[in-house]
């Protein structure tokens, strides 16, 4: 049992699992996926490695500030929508 959570009494997809105990910091996450995609594109894509490493920093920070925004448009929408 864990902290009051019974594995018997799960329920997939209806009842989620206590993985997060702090939510503020979840949403840090998505530095090191985007850092991770972002360098096995570039790695894909450019003919050297020193290169490919600069390139996908430049990428990392794209995809973030796109996700960004992207949750900015989408909180506006579901604030308007509400």
């Amino acid at each position: 049992m864990i902290a009051g959570f019974s594995l018997l009494a799960y329920t997939l997809f209806i009842d989620p699992l206590p993985i997060w105990r702090e939510s503020w910091y979840w949403p840090l996450l998505i530095i090191p996926l985007s850092a991770g995609v972002a360098l096995v594109y570039k790695s894909i894509r450019c003919r050297d490695m020193p290169t490919a490493f600069r390139e996908s920093i430049g990428l990392a920070i794209t995809i973030i500030v796109g996700m960004v925004l992207a949750a900015g448009a989408l909180a506006g929408v579901a604030k308007f929508m509400h």
